[in-house]
């Protein structure tokens, strides 16, 4: 073209080279060959449409023009246009999905003719068509099928005919453009036998290396091309370990390859694509390039091959620099308009069948809206569509569980409403049957932890749940009809945790468990050696395959269940049976992170496998780099009362080091600190003054304390003389807070207890105000707190606070960026309204300049906002750990504050010590350990104590306060239920388990109490709101529950059934703490002969316990409440009838002596005195006063209205004559005369 445009005629351009060619025979010229002729071969890729002829999704049930074949036709079109020298491939999964099962002889309503996905491949004029795994899932039969109309020439070397020489299809086909010879060489992935045995049965596949061999050597032998192309169905990595399953391995091994492309991966791949892992370009392999699309018709690969003839022959000269491979994607590409007509018979076709209404939705979607976008959120959590695919295949199996995994990572949402056969695809799009498997425990869980094994262990510091960018989501089963968690903090093999049935028993090994799942995981993965079982392993049992094959595979089983089981209705359905665990992740951190995803202000992490769905997690530091704010963090415990040793619900020091090893590891900037109550509370604590807790506060850096009440029950000033909060202070590195404690009388705060402190983190000062509860003064014995005053918490807090933010402390003004006050002050928390009230919500409703307040004291779980102030407590004993969270931005503007509960206590299994505090508190715990294991005592019944549950005197409160009575040799025993801290088990009891009772170190103090005084102090105790209830032995008490505190009770009666009086005088023993005024119990008025015995309550426990109990003879009581709501029984002062006669009480304080053979007796109901008949008569009563006196021989005697006693009866002779009123009056004379003789000889 050049020459003939230089030359205009054709006669210059003959004698122009006529005049050459004679110069060159007599001239010595240079010879040089003339230049190579090159030939550029353009190739279009394709794979891995999934049924997408149209652009229109039939499982969603609208248009989507994000990729489909029709629009394909159309860059085909431009790409053609362009150069002819174009060869169109594809590599395979091209009938399968978007309802594609529909286009088959064997669904009875499809008339239309041949397949449109084979229709739409004629139609642009492919050269070649290589099978994917997806053509074998719906058998030999449907593939060859559709396929039998391909103009194209199908390919798989490797796939034979069952009599194992036939190929099913070719293994390479030849065509030529522009005079060069292309080969195309056709494979499969070998894991079809994995994925579709059954289909596959008989029929042979073989390996892809040695049939790429075996055709290369036959192509080159014979001459037959100039290049040669690989067209196959397979990735860049093996699967399951299977040599050649992939194209790396292709490349490696088989030489004479000038290009391959690839199918199966679902992602993008070509010169674009770097490889971070290793120099040069992601899609060279040993020198060869490869090129890969995306699914669903989402992309296309154009591919320019420059081919150089040398020597007369044709070669690709070099196969990196002369071979360039780009994809396009097709979104939004303009279909073209002959293929849309071509194919509008199918797609309507298509739309009827996905419109059948199989039945409807009620009260609810299906599956939760994704939180966060591509991330599917029915991976993350239980949802009703899986559920439901569990339900039906649960329910034609009969199988004890069932398992299955979502197949689209926009994890779709199945509204309420009509339920249509496009949701059925939505929910499952492939074409798999059911199978059951007998298992046992072990190999369930094997397959369980296969499963879990998708997840990405939890790093401290990550915001998102990623997966494992080797796993695909269709990998990932959830199971129904068992319970279960799994941990992602723990590495791949150990996350499964507390698998039990769905009655809580656990699963064995041996157990046998009938498991239903598809035929893909069924062939893939459980009946055969691989991930889950390594060779040599017992695999499970098939016990049925192919399950009611006669309705279809899962998806048709689907739709029957709604349709013929539920009647044509279901609704959603919650089984609450597992959940994702150990993703400890900060609350506000993770809000924060959520919605700067949302708004597209920070982005997910992209991996370097685009096919992984989510695998990168966003972290804290990807955060603070995307937004340039900082985030302050303040994780505090309270009344922890030297709970050193896990035990019950709590957590241990070690583990709580854990916690905070990982909260520092999030972010940072997290500062420590204790909200008081600190080290009274256990033996190992108490017994060493606090010094294995200072070991834990030093190891894990806190900083701060605010002052407890408990901190005073030593004395500021030891035993030994030393201070004891300067010497906790040394020990544990941090600083004792407390500004509202003064010396008594002065303006001095004592030299012990500062006022504030300043923390700095990432250049944000933040200023914590310490405050103490002022009710220390009557809740610490009254001798360690006399020379100090407990001033107004807001008060102080206001004027500190003015300080710190405003004004500016010390030499400097220092000022802060924030205010946070950390008291020993009580909250509530109601659960319902969630309000908070109590002392430290005074603080955030009233204080001024705070953005933040740390509670305690009241040992409730309290998180929430106070006037727009975030209030933290965290219960007792380290169960929990509070969370104050503040953002701010770049300029130390505060942006966001929030209090967040980390429920430490309901994860401690999952939790591993922290080494350094476990080593450190095993040395303490083998030092005291030969004391606290010493068995004191045995009990055969439990003694029951929970201080904040109780409603009365416990179990164990009675039993304490009858010994301490008994101990003091007194009528009643008090004791307040705060001082009680633990329950006792039945069994041995155990000198450490006396310590965790009764830490406290209290003494038995005894006085004399009159009767008034006595009702003050127990009515203190009958539902008292603020300290519990009074624990009493010796006494009941009954009270008016209905009746306003202070007034409640409405008799108390002794154990010798004596009715306590007000101006009685009683002996009583109580403890030191509360005799001094500790719990607001009175005893400073109507109190007499007042001694503290010097005896610890504890070591009264132990006496009588080691005096009165064995393991042959433990402690056994029948406990009977004491405090009682209700009226008391009336009191009956009647001395029964010995011989059966009846005696009924007088009632207005008379005395009755019964009649001892059989009498009656009735009553003066007057007050008089009745003496009865002890020979059987009938005495009936003055009724005025006087005295009645029986006749010994059955006399019935009345009385008159004036107190006169009459007798008639037996005892008058019987003469046969009437006695006359005169004898009755001489009669009546003398029995009262003898009557008032014998009245005063007794009084006598």
């Amino acid at each position: 073209m050049f020459i003939l445009k230089k030359f205009k005629s054709k006669k210059t351009l003959a004698a122009t080279l006529s005049a050459i060619m004679l110069f060159s025979l007599f001239s010595p010229i240079t010879v040089k060959a003339a230049e190579d002729e090159i030939v550029n071969i353009q190739l279009i890729a394709t794979s891995d449409f999934h049924g997408r002829f149209y652009p229109y999704d039939y499982a969603q049930n609208k248009e989507d023009k994000s990729g489909s074949l029709a629009q394909i036709a159309t860059v085909v079109k431009e790409y053609r246009s362009k150069n002819p020298n174009t060869i169109v491939v594809d590599a395979g999964d091209t009938i399968q999905e978007n309802s594609a099962e529909i286009f088959f002889k064997s669904n009875p309503e499809y008339k239309l003719e041949g397949n449109p996905m084979i229709k739409a491949f004629n139609e642009i004029g492919y050269d070649s068509v290589t099978l994917g795994n997806h053509e074998f899932n719906g058998g030999i039969d449907k593939l060859k099928e559709a396929y039998g109309t391909a103009n194209a020439k199908v390919l798989s070397a490797n796939v034979y005919e069952k009599d194992g020489k036939t190929r099913m299809y070719g293994n390479y086909t030849i065509v030529e453009k522009g005079g060069v010879k292309v080969a195309i060489l056709g494979i499969t992935t070998p894991n079809i036998t994995r994925w579709d045995e059954e289909n596959l049965n008989g029929y042979k596949v073989t390996n892809p290396i040695d049939e790429a061999k075996a055709a290369i050597k036959e192509i080159k032998d014979g001459n037959k091309a100039d290049v040669i192309i690989a067209t196959v169905h397979m990735s860049e990595g093996d699967e399951y370990d299977v040599h050649g399953s992939g194209v790396v391995n292709l490349l490696n091994d088989v030489q004479g390859l000038d290009f391959v492309v690839a199918g199966h991966g679902h992602k993008i791949v070509d010169d674009t694509t770097v490889n971070t892992d290793n120099p040069g370009k992601f899609n060279v392999y040993n020198g060869v390039k490869m090129i890969e699309n995306d699914a669903r018709g989402k992309t296309i690969g154009k591919v320019d091959i420059k081919v150089t003839k040398k020597d007369g022959k044709y070669i690709v000269a070099d196969r990196v620099n002369d071979v360039t491979a780009k994809i396009t994607k097709i979104k939004d590409v303009t279909p073209d308009t002959e293929m849309m007509t071509s194919l509008k018979s199918y797609n309507d076709f298509a739309i009827t069948d996905a419109n059948k209404i199989i039945g409807k939705l009620v009260d609810g979607n299906l599956s939760p809206e994704n939180e966060i976008d591509k991330v599917p959120q029915a991976q993350l959590q239980e949802t009703p569509l899986i559920n439901l695919i569990n339900e039906v295949q649960m329910h034609y199996s009969g199988a004890d569980v069932a398992a299955s995994a979502i197949f689209d990572a926009s994890s779709p949402v199945v509204k309420e409403g009509e339920f249509k056969k496009a949701d059925s695809s939505l929910i499952y799009k492939y074409e798999n049957t059911l199978y059951s498997l007998k298992m046992t425990g072990t190999q369930l869980k094997k397959y369980m932890e296969w499963s879990a094994s998708y997840y990405n262990q939890y790093k401290p510091g990550d915001l998102t749940i990623s997966f494992n960018p080797t796993s695909r989501l269709y990998n990932y089963d959830m199971f129904s009809g068992v319970k279960f968690g799994i941990d992602i903090s723990k590495p791949v093999g150990s996350r499964i945790v507390n698998l039990t049935k769905m009655d809580g028993t656990a699963i064995k090994d041996e157990d046998s468990v009938k498991v239903a799942v598809n035929n893909y995981r069924a062939n893939t993965q459980l009946l055969s050696y691989g991930p889950i079982f390594k060779a040599g392993e017992a695999l499970p049992e098939i016990i049925e395959k192919d399950i009611k094959s006669n309705i279809g595979g899962v998806r048709e089983l689907i739709g029957d269940y709604i349709k013929n089981v539920k009647g044509g209705t279901i609704s959603p359905k919650m089984n609450n049976n597992w959940k994702v665990t150990g993703n400890n992740w900060d609350p506000t951190l993770r809000n924060v992170a959520v919605q700067a995803l949302k708004d597209k202000a920070v982005t997910l992490p992209a991996g370097q496998d685009p096919r992984a769905v989510n695998s990168v997690s966003l972290t804290v530091e990807d955060l603070k780099k995307a937004t340039g704010n900082k985030f302050i963090s303040l994780a505090s415990i309270n009344d922890i009362h030297g709970a050193l040793v896990e035990q019950g619900k709590n957590v241990g020091v070690a583990k709580l080091s854990t916690v905070f090893n990982d909260y520092k590891a999030e972010n940072p900037n997290t500062i420590l600190v204790s909200a008081g109550d600190n080290y009274q509370g256990s033996a190992l604590s108490n017994l060493l003054t606090g010094e294995p807790m200072n070991k834990f506060f030093k190891a894990n850096e806190f900083v701060a304390s605010a002052i407890g009440n408990h901190e005073f029950d030593w004395g500021v000033v030891g035993k030994d003389g030393t201070n004891m909060f300067e010497k906790w202070s040394k020990d544990s590195g941090m600083d004792f807070l407390a500004s509202n404690i003064y010396l008594k009388g002065t303006k001095d705060t004592p030299s012990w207890a500062k006022p504030y402190k300043i923390v700095e983190k990432d250049g944000v000062k933040i200023g914590i105000i310490g405050i103490t509860t002022p009710q220390t003064v009557f809740q610490t014995k009254a001798e360690n707190v006399k020379d100090y005053e407990f001033r107004d918490p807001v008060e102080t807090v206001n004027y500190w606070a003015d300080l710190l933010k405003n004004k500016g402390v010390g030499s400097e003004n220092v000022k802060v960026d924030a205010v946070v006050v950390l008291s020993h002050l009580g909250t509530f928390q109601d659960a319902k309204t969630k309000e908070i009230t109590g002392e430290g919500a005074e603080v955030a409703k009233s204080a001024k300049n705070i953005d933040a307040v740390i509670t305690a004291h009241s040992h409730q779980e309290v998180a929430g906002m106070v006037n727009g102030i975030p209030v933290i407590q965290t219960g007792y004993n380290g169960r929990n750990i509070g969370k104050i969270n503040l953002v701010f931005d770049s300029n130390n503007k505060l942006l966001l504050k929030e209090a967040n509960l980390d429920k430490v206590t309901t994860r401690a299994k999952e939790i591993a010590p922290n080494k350094e505090v476990k080593d450190m508190l095993d040395i303490y715990v083998n030092d005291v350990k030969p004391l606290l294991d010493e068995v004191v005592g045995y009990t055969n019944i439990s003694l029951d104590h929970d201080r904040k549950a109780i409603k009365g005197t416990s179990p164990l409160g009675y039993y304490t306060a009858k010994v301490m009575a008994k101990v003091a040799g007194v009528q009643i025993g008090i004791t307040n239920g705060g001082g009680l801290r633990t329950p006792i088990a039945k069994g041995e009891i155990t000198m450490g388990n006396l310590y965790d009772v009764m830490p406290f170190d209290n003494t038995l103090v005894k006085m004399n109490i009159t009767g008034t005084q006595l009702k003050k102090v127990m009515e203190n105790g009958i539902d008292n709101t603020e300290i519990g209830w009074v624990q009493v032995a010796g006494i009941k008490i009954y009270y008016n529950e209905k009746a306003a505190f202070g007034s409640r009770i409405t008799k108390m009666i002794l154990d010798d059934g004596t009715v306590v009086k007000e101006d009685g005088t009683y002996s009583v023993v109580t403890n030191d703490f509360m005799s001094t005024g500790g719990d607001k119990f009175d005893f400073s008025k109507g109190v007499s002969n007042l001694a503290d015995m010097s005896v610890p309550i504890r070591d009264a426990l132990v006496k009588e316990l080691k005096e009165t109990t064995s393991k042959d003879k433990p402690l056994d009581f029948k406990f009977e409440q004491v405090l009682i709501a209700g009226d008391a029984p009336a009191i009956d002062t009647t001395t029964p009838d010995n011989n059966g006669g009846t005696t009924t009480p007088d009632n207005n304080g008379g005395t009755t002596t019964p009649d001892n053979n059989g009498g009656t007796t009735t009553p003066d109901n007057n007050g008089g005195t009745t003496t009865p008949d002890n020979n059987g008569g009938t005495i009936t009563p003055d009724n005025n006063g006087g005295t009645i006196t029986p006749n010994v021989n059955e006399v019935k005697t009345d009385s008159t209205s004036d107190g006169t006693s009459i007798k008639t009866g037996q005892g008058i002779p019987k003469t046969g004559a009437p006695i006359g009123a005169t004898g009755i009056a001489i009669i009546s004379v003398a029995l009262i005369a003898s009557g008032l003789y014998l009245t005063k000889k007794k009084a006598a």
